[in-house]
Parts: C-alpha cells; sequence; structure tokens
C-alpha cells in the first residue's frame, strides 16, 4: 500500500535581505545558538549546499539580462528630466531595495520519514525518539555506546537522505517547465522566471528532508493608461507572467502561486518516488508514495506562522489546556466529596431511622407522610427511652452518638460546600481572566493594526505592485515582521550612510592636512627656487659679461688679423649694410652676432695667418737650405763616438717622430742651425722685403 504524502511549496518575499538573511539558519553550524532547537546535528553532514561565488556571478548576470535595458532606458529619462539623482546606475542598485524571495520545498512529514525508513533502512539502522509533546518518531543510530560512529548506519542514512537530496535539487533546477501544446518543440522553462540561486538542504531537522533556495524573479506587470507594461522583480508578478507564458491565460497572484504550487508539489513527489524506485530497485508498478493535499479545514494545517510562533501557539494552547484540566479535576474531587458526605449522611440517617422504628414501633414519618428530620427522630426516639429506664441511658448515648454524627456531617457537608462554591468561583475567576486576556488580545490587536498602519502610511510604503497596503487581522504578524526588516534595514541603511560620512569626513580632513603639508612644502620649494632662480640670474648675468668680454676679444682678434672682414648679409637687420670690422658701425654688426660665428670667423682668420706663416717658414727654410756652388769652410766631423750612445728611455714612436720632422718650425730651427752665413744674409734680406711688403699693403688699406 502506498503513503499519503503531502508535498508544500512555500514561496516568501519578505524583505531585501533574501537567502542571505536566513543563510545562518539553513547551515546549522553547531557553534551557533540557534532559535531551533530541533536540530540533529549528528545528521547535518547529509545536507548539501550550494553557496558558491560561481552559482552568485551567475544570479548577477541572470539579472543583468533580464533588467539591463529597463534600468538604462530609466536613467537615460531621469536624465532627459533633469533628475540625475534618480539614476539607478546599475542593476544591483536597481534591485538593492527591492524585497528578494527565497523559498522552502518540503516532501512529506515526520510520519512518511519514519514509514519509509522503516520500508528501506535495516531495523538495526535506526531507533525510536520521543518528542516533547508525546509522540514518537525514528532517528537513524550513528553511534554506538561509546560514541564511536557506525559506518554501516551512516552509510545507510546517507543513501537515504540522498534520495531526498537528488529530488528537492532536481524539483527545483532551473531547467524545469512546460512543453507548449501549440508547439512541443519549444520549452518555457521555471528558472526564465523564477531562477534559483544558492540552496540548502536541511535533512537533521526532526520533520523531513526539506530545500532553502534563493530565488531572482523576473516578470512583466500588465501596464494601462498612466504607465506602460514594464519588467519588475515582483513574485507575484513573475508568478503571473509564467503562467501566461505558459497557458496563455492573465489571472491574479493568489490564483497563479497555487496553480505553481499545485504542479511544482506534484512534480516533486514524482522526482522523489523516482529516486526511491533507482536506489532501492522497487518495481516500476509498485508505487510507494501518493500525492495527498491538504486543506485550510484541516487542523494540522497552520499558515502564516513561522516554526516559532507555531510551536509557541501550540505551547500556550497546551498550558491553558492542562490549567482548565486542573481546575476540572479539583471540581470532580471536591464533587466526590460532596457525593461522600450526602452518601454518609444518608446512611446516618437511615440508621437514625431504623432506631426509631426499633424504638417507638412506628415508621419515621409524620401525619402528612413526609419523613421526619434526625432531629424530630432523636426527640421521639428520646421520649420513648424514657419508658424504659434500663435503655435511657443507652438510648441518649445513642442519640447523642447518632447527633453528633448528624452535625459532623452537616459540619463537613458544609465545608465541603464552601470548597466547591470556593473552586467554582476559582474556575469562574480563571474563566473571566482567560475572556478578559482574549479581548486584551484582540484590543492589543486592533491596536498593532493601527499602529502598523499608521507606520506604514507615515512612510509612504508600497507592496511590490507599488500599490498601498492595508493591514488587517488577517496580516497583521506579517505587516509586523515585515515592518521590523524594514525598520532593522532602515537602522542598518542609516548607519551604514553615517560610516560613509564620517569615512569621506575623514578622508576629507586627511586631504586638507595632506594639502596644508603640500602648501608648506611647496612654499618651502618656491623660496628655494626663487634663491635659486636669483643665483642663476646672477651666474647668467656673469656668463652675459664673460660672453660679451669674450665677443670683445674675439672682435679684436678679427679686427687685427683681418681689419677688412665684414659679416654675412644674413646675419644683418633689414636695409643694413655690412661694414668692416675695423669700423665702429662693422664693430657693432659683429658683436651682434652669435659666439660661434665670431669663433669660427677668428678660426678662420687665425687659420689664414697660419697659413701665411707657415709659407713664410716654409720659404725662408727653404732660403736656408740652398746650397751654395761655392764648398763650405768647415764641415764638421763625422765621427761618433760609440761610448757616447746610450738607450733611450723613452718609447720609440714612427707617428710622433714623423710629424717632428714635417714641423715647419722644427725644420726652420734646423736650417737654422746649418745654414752659413751667406744662407743666412739672404735670408735676412728676404724677411726685410717681406715685412716693408706687408707695411705698403697696411699703409694701403689705412688710406
Amino acid at each position: 500500500m502506498s503513503i499519503k504524502c503531502t508535498v508544500t511549496t512555500d514561496l516568501q518575499a519578505k524583505d531585501k535581505n533574501g537567502y542571505s538573511g536566513i543563510q545562518k539558519h539553513v547551515e546549522h553550524d553547531k557553534k551557533i545558538n540557534h532559535t531551533n532547537q530541533d536540530i540533529v546535528f549528528s545528521e547535518t553532514q547529509f545536507n548539501q549546499y550550494d553557496k558558491s561565488p560561481k552559482t552568485r556571478a551567475a544570479i548577477d548576470q541572470w539579472n543583468n539580462e533580464h533588467f539591463k535595458d529597463y534600468v538604462e532606458e530609466h536613467d537615460k529619462h531621469q536624465r532627459e528630466k533633469g533628475h540625475a539623482e534618480r539614476q539607478y546606475g546599475s542593476v544591483k542598485n536597481y534591485l538593492k531595495r527591492k524585497k528578494k524571495a527565497t523559498a522552502v520545498l518540503t516532501i512529506g512529514n515526520m510520519e512518511v520519514q519514519s514509514k519509509l525508513m522503516q520500508q528501506f533502512c535495516p531495523k538495526t539502522s535506526y531507533q525510536e525518539e520521543k518528542l516533547p509533546d508525546g509522540t514518537t518518531h525514528l532517528v537513524f543510530k550513528l553511534k554506538d555506546q561509546n560514541g564511536q560512529p557506525i559506518p554501516d548506519n551512516i552509510a545507510v542514512a546517507k543513501q537515504f537522505y540522498d534520495c531526498f537530496n537528488r529530488a528537492l535539487i532536481k524539483a527545483t533546477n532551473n531547467n524545469v517547465g512546460w512543453k507548449l501544446n501549440n508547439n512541443h518543440q519549444q520549452w518555457i522553462h521555471v528558472g526564465d522566471y523564477l531562477h534559483r540561486g544558492r540552496y540548502a538542504t536541511n535533512n537533521d531537522e526532526m520533520g523531513i528532508s526539506h530545500i532553502h533556495y534563493e530565488l531572482a524573479t523576473f516578470g512583466m506587470t500588465r501596464g494601462g493608461k498612466k504607465r506602460a507594461a514594464h519588467v519588475t522583480n515582483s513574485l507575484n508578478q513573475a508568478l503571473v507572467s509564467l503562467h501566461h507564458a505558459v497557458t496563455g491565460k492573465y489571472c491574479s497572484g493568489r490564483d497563479a502561486t497555487k496553480w505553481f504550487r499545485t504542479n511544482m508539489d506534484q512534480f516533486a513527489l514524482k522526482c522523489l518516488e523516482d529516486e526511491l524506485h533507482k536506489t532501492y530497485k522497487v518495481p516500476q508498478n509498485k508505487k510507494i508514495l501518493d500525492f495527498e493535499r491538504k486543506t485550510k479545514e484541516d487542523k494540522t494545517i497552520q499558515t502564516g506562522l513561522s516554526m516559532e510562533q507555531l510551536k509557541a501557539q501550540h505551547q500556550e494552547i497546551a498550558d491553558h489546556q492542562k490549567a482548565v484540566q486542573s481546575l476540572q479535576d479539583q471540581a470532580d474531587n471536591l464533587t466526590n466529596q460532596k457525593n461522600d458526605v450526602q452518601s454518609q449522611v444518608a446512611t446516618v440517617t437511615q440508621n437514625l431511622k431504623g432506631i426509631y422504628e426499633a424504638t417507638t414501633g412506628h415508621q419515621a414519618v409524620d401525619k402528612d407522610g413526609n419523613d421526619l428530620s434526625p432531629l424530630e427522630m432523636a426527640n421521639d426516639i428520646t421520649r420513648a427511652a424514657r419508658s424504659s429506664q434500663r435503655d435511657k441511658q443507652q438510648a441518649e448515648k445513642d442519640a447523642d452518638a447518632a447527633q453528633e454524627k448528624q452535625t459532623a456531617a452537616e459540619n463537613q457537608q458544609k465545608q465541603l460546600e464552601q470548597q466547591l462554591t470556593q473552586q467554582q468561583q476559582q474556575l469562574q475567576t480563571l474563566q473571566n481572566q482567560i475572556s478578559d486576556a482574549e479581548e486584551q488580545i484582540k484590543q492589543r490587536k486592533l491596536q498593532r493594526i493601527k499602529a502598523a498602519q499608521k507606520e506604514i502610511d507615515q512612510n509612504d510604503l508600497l507592496d511590490n505592485n507599488d500599490q498601498p497596503i492595508t493591514v488587517t487581522e488577517a496580516n497583521v504578524t506579517q505587516m509586523e515582521q515585515e515592518l521590523d526588516s524594514w525598520r532593522q534595514e532602515e537602522r542598518d541603511n542609516w548607519e551604514t550612510d553615517k560610516q560613509d560620512y564620517q569615512d569621506e569626513l575623514d578622508n576629507l580632513n586627511q586631504e586638507i592636512t595632506t594639502a596644508r603639508t603640500t602648501k608648506t612644502e611647496l612654499s618651502t620649494t618656491n623660496q628655494q627656487l626663487t634663491t635659486q632662480n636669483q643665483q642663476l640670474q646672477n651666474e647668467n648675468t656673469t656668463v652675459q659679461n664673460q660672453i660679451n668680454d669674450y665677443k670683445n676679444q674675439l672682435v679684436d682678434t678679427i679686427a687685427e688679423n683681418a681689419p677688412e672682414h665684414k659679416v654675412g648679409s644674413s646675419l644683418l637687420n633689414p636695409n643694413e649694410t655690412a661694414q668692416p670690422v675695423i669700423s665702429d658701425i662693422g664693430r657693432k654688426q659683429h658683436l651682434r652676432q652669435t659666439l660661434k660665428y665670431l669663433m669660427d670667423t677668428a678660426i678662420k682668420v687665425l687659420q689664414k695667418i697660419k697659413i701665411e706663416a707657415i709659407n713664410l717658414i716654409n720659404e725662408t727654410t727653404k732660403v736656408l737650405i740652398t746650397t751654395p756652388n761655392t764648398k763650405p769652410d768647415h764641415l764638421h766631423s763625422a765621427y761618433i763616438d760609440p761610448n757616447t750612445i746610450q738607450a733611450s728611455i723613452h718609447p720609440f714612436s714612427h707617428l710622433k717622430e714623423e710629424q717632428l720632422e714635417n714641423n715647419p718650425v722644427l725644420k726652420l730651427k734646423k736650417a737654422i742651425l746649418i745654414a752659413n752665413t751667406e744662407q743666412l744674409q739672404r735670408t735676412n734680406q728676404q724677411l726685410k722685403n717681406n715685412i716693408n711688403k706687408q707695411l705698403s699693403q697696411d699703409n694701403d688699406l689705412q688710406r
């Protein structure tokens, strides 16, 4: 027989933190103090997680693909309207203040899991544990009595929980979808509208395995007269858009959610059914699980409450029932005591009747046939006993004893009646207190509704469809939770902005300090540069003076050796004629020229003089070495004393020797040394002729 199994898909879009807000809750770190006290940490090893950077990047890329065009169009429109400060700037900034969706998929419950364990797992691999509410369920026995792991049982548990892990992950994959009826090749995938990101399977809670996962949502509004259709990350609109893409029909968000859950819940159960068939080799014709949908009329279904709230509610009801049961038990006890007293009174009365009839010989009734009271019977018994002196004392004793018993019984009955009255009063007081508490809870709920509505109106808060929010008795708890999340987020944003402003202020102060330091350094540098500039100007003046002196020396050299020299026409000012350097105008023209020009000119002039001097030396040498026809008077001996020959300490250089041999001055000295008197006289005469010729030329130039 198949097992009845429920499946629930819980879609939530509560705050702006999304999956990040529940990540610590689903990771089940043993070091964290979880509010959920029903975690079996030894089974946490069977959970599976996907929180990788690659998965986060895929979500960011998916959001960019779906919202990039809308954000760019929105920002362009705001810039054109002159509201640049209203730009989103990026898809991330657009989604930053939007509610983010998460979901929980649960297949079955604690009872279903226990039945599956009994069906597929060895009896030695699990054990029965008692829950706080008195019920029991099965858990895997993973450690022995000494606290050591049991490998076989761990392997059994892993195989069992992996069926749930694979089924939960497969049921929430982004490629799950529908084939269109009119086109069997085209698929509508859930991931195009509800894209799964990070997820965590939880197998270690005292319930059934389930999966928490992140949802990136995309939908299109239907548009209207005031505003055209546009993209949105609203969970309701994403479900409506998915429903329209599959069916071609529009519906409300509530109907779209119901449609989505109906389809996905049945698909999830099929995924688990397939995994169990494959893992445990169950024949395909044998059905393991049968889908069951519980309705609102089922008292085990509570919606709108968290697990902690549901537990607290159950505990409160249990405490109240215990108090009522205790009072009921006390009332039943008092009633029983009253009945016991009444029974004792009846017994005493009956005994007194017997004594009366035995003593008087008459029935214990009056003339009207009514039963006599105990006091009347006692009096009659006393009167009857007077007739017998022997029985008088005994009768009196019996009557006194009966009277005492009657009085004691009546007193005890009065006490019990008083106690019963007190207990009834206490019960009534408790019931009144419960009624008052319920009335206070009702009034408090009205106050909460007014306070929540007032805060929503004051802050102009809207729902996911940008519609006004109305707080009702049904959604006040949810609205308070969302307001708490909103206030916390506002506080977090304020703290973040405060820190940002403080950081910006610190940066500005640092920049001001740096600027002041830089100003001081620049001021010092400026003074140094001013001093250096003055030094350079002084040095420049000195150098310029030196250049001018050098120019004057060069011009003097040119004037002395080439008095008729004129500057080139390209170096003159317009309409200016070149003059000889010997003249005042020519000298000024030369002084205006560059230092290089004057140096080159002086070199050319001196080079010319050098050539003339060399020519004169060569001519003089030629005259000195010309041999006359007469034989010389004295000739030096060619004999060389070998003892005078010594080794030179200087290395021999034929190039230097060749230069010295070709040196005109050395040639002249050599010629003078070896010349005779006649040669010296001819040379002297030639020099005089050259000097006279030069003087004649100078005189001609001066004229």
